[in-house]
């Protein structure tokens, strides 16, 4: 399995900063059987750029430095509908007079591609510096990602800090945002939406695989804390992460 790593993500520029941001993530992945690791340089995304990947895992797009270009909004649905899997990890939007930046407006764009509506939203627990876990009630268990391989221990929780929410008609919902989080530009619950969803066999993905999340913190290393607190030790999020790269591969 070949997997790819967005060089113009988020988290990939934090880690070329500090060299620790995603250490754990890649070692996890590069401890897969036959799962072959690769980062690609800070330029876009071509189709010969992804010809022989299996898996492409973006770690948010920020609109202010790095867009998609035009060329990436056709190579990156093209190489999911001739078979590829795409990890989309999102992250929060803006709150009115406290302006953190809208990190959903880039990976919004990329998402309406397979039908999936990433909302500028900034959920959390209601007290801002509190994490929120996703427990069992919140999960859908049967899904492979989530359940794992025979013999496996299953995802069980999941922790995060802030995040979008995410809609989709067409997805499987592999998370929901708990009822105890809320959307702190207006104080409303999560009402039912997502935290990750999972597509496969409609038109809009063909032959491809598509895990989109709305965060992309989680798969932090702990101890880092730009550009927000990593989390990939908390919860079961390196089983989440592994298995949904996994499954993206096909070698779950």
């Amino acid at each position: 399995m070949n997997v790819i790593v967005d060089g113009n993500g988020l988290q990939a520029r934090a880690h070329a900063q500090d060299g620790r941001r995603l250490d754990t993530f890649l070692a996890l992945l590069a401890g897969l059987p036959a799962c072959r690791v690769s980062v690609s340089p800070e330029a876009p995304l071509t189709a010969e750029l992804l010809a022989g990947q299996d898996v492409l895992i973006i770690t948010t797009r920020k609109w202010q430095t790095s867009p998609y270009t035009l060329t990436e909004l056709d190579s990156i649905p093209a190489f999911v509908r001739q078979g590829g899997g795409l990890l989309l990890l999102s992250n929060h939007g803006d709150v009115p007079g406290r302006h953190p930046l809208d990190m959903t407006r880039s990976d919004a764009l990329l998402a309406r591609a397979f039908g999936i509506e990433i909302e500028n939203a900034f959920f959390s627990h209601p007290e801002p510096s509190r994490l929120s876990e996703f427990g069992e009630a919140d999960l859908l268990a049967g899904h492979p990602i989530l359940r794992g391989a025979a013999g496996e221990a299953p995802v069980r929780s999941l922790v995060t800090n802030n995040c979008c929410s995410i809609v989709s008609p067409d997805g499987a919902p592999l998370i929901r945002l708990t009822d105890r989080m809320i959307d702190h530009r207006n104080g409303f619950s999560s009402q039912g939406r997502c935290f990750a969803i999972a597509l496969e066999n409609n038109l809009k993905v063909a032959r491809g695989r598509v895990v989109m999340v709305a965060d992309s913190g989680f798969i932090g290393t702990a101890g880092t804390t730009f550009p927000g607190v990593g989390l990939i030790d908390q919860g079961d999020n390196s089983r989440f992460a592994q298995n949904a790269v996994r499954w993206l591969g096909r070698a779950l």
